[in-house]
């Protein structure tokens, strides 16, 4: 080598050492910059948080109602310092409530706030929740919330979390806090179970728009609620009516008219009515008139059927009508005995010189809707 090639040599590599220090240098600064902005936080207070429904809750068996309150709200703590933070440099710190991972049933409004109601474990049970938000401390006016408690509201599920934040401008304490309140709504018919112990929400601390639990997490935790289905105990009756002979139906078409009745016991208070619907077992030759065929058989008279008709004989009992009302229910009191009282009569179908002697037989069947 001779010594042009060494000069050439020693003086790249020196160049190069000088480059290699003043970027280490320059890595170096930009790291020191990120570090500044902090946030230090201390959870305070239980993990769990605890909401219990009075019960058990009685509802009708057959009542379909959708998005009706099913309790009161039950509130929980108002707890203003979940988190207490230390924030310096334009740190954004605050809190997050946890929106449900539950499946949603629909929303629910009211006063002037639209909730999402979530399904619970037992058919027709939803549950609601609103929350509050407390930020306390310097600059907790800027637009990330109010300094102390922030209006009542409900989460979106548009993000995870919804949150409050302090936009801190220089460095010193804040707290931040949450309220919650819960509210059973119905979203259709209930079957009777029992709602098991669940987590609903969570809190969770924020710095910069980032949620953590690392620090502690208060869970919102629904305690079981017990449901019951409120119905009666339905008794029948078997009527006898009085031999007929041919010639009484020769100027009739109904003779040997004889009241009967169906009986409801033992029903609960806590329905706003009961409803009953008449249907019989067998062919109907006129729903809106009340009446069948007679069973079939060797034994079983020709042109003869039966008729059903109200308490007073003056109008029929409409086959398959759901509207008709049990008289003297008490919604506020207990109910013994419950009677529903009608009348049932020969019925002839066609001419009179049709008829032939024999039996007559029907069943008829109470569907009794709870509501």
């Amino acid at each position: 080598m001779n010594p042009r090639q060494l000069t050439h040599w020693r003086t790249y590599t020196r160049s190069w050492s000088r480059t290699a220090i003043c970027a280490l240098a320059l890595a170096v600064f930009f790291w020191g910059q990120n570090a500044l902005a902090a946030a230090t936080c201390t959870f305070n207070g239980t993990g769990a948080e605890n909401f219990t429904f009075p019960g058990p809750i009685s509802v009708p068996r057959d009542n379909s109602a959708s998005m009706a309150p099913l309790s009161n709200w039950v509130t929980g703590e108002a707890a203003t310092n979940i988190y207490t933070c230390t924030l310096s440099n334009s740190t954004k710190g605050g809190i997050g409530i946890k929106f449900p991972t539950m499946a949603q049933a629909g929303s629910y409004s009211e006063g002037g706030i639209t909730y999402k109601v979530f399904n619970t474990s037992v058919q027709g049970v939803g549950i609601v929740y609103g929350f509050r938000l407390y930020t306390g401390g310097n600059y907790c006016d800027q637009s990330g919330g109010a300094n102390g408690w922030n209006p009542w509201g409900s989460g979106s599920g548009s993000t995870p979390y919804s949150y409050r934040w302090c936009d801190n401008l220089q460095s010193g304490s804040y707290s931040f806090g949450a309220q919650l309140r819960f509210r059973l709504i119905q979203t259709g018919r209930i079957t009777a179970g029992t709602v098991p112990t669940f987590t609903m929400s969570n809190s969770a601390q924020v710095t910069d728009g980032t949620f953590s639990t690392a620090a502690g997490s208060r869970n919102y935790v629904i305690s079981p609620v017990a449901f019951q289905a409120l119905s009666c105990t339905a008794v029948g009756a078997n009527v006898t009516l009085d031999t007929a002979k041919k010639s009484d139906f020769t100027d009739a078409t109904s003779v040997r008219t004889k009241p009967f009745q169906f009986t409801l016991q033992n029903c609960p208070a806590g329905m706003n009515s009961i409803k009953y619907q008449l249907d019989p077992i067998g062919t109907i030759i006129s729903a809106t008139d009340g009446t069948f065929q007679n069973a079939t058989g060797a034994d079983m008279a020709k042109g003869v059927g039966l008729r059903i008709t109200n308490e007073a004989n003056t109008a029929p009992v409409r086959f398959g009508d759901s509207s008709y009302t049990v008289a003297n229910y008490s919604p506020t009191s207990g109910n013994t005995t419950l009677p529903i009282k009608m009348n049932v009569s020969y019925y002839r179908t066609g001419a009179a010189t049709q008829v032939t002697g024999g039996k007559v037989r029907g069943t008829a069947q109470l569907t009794v809707f709870y509501l």
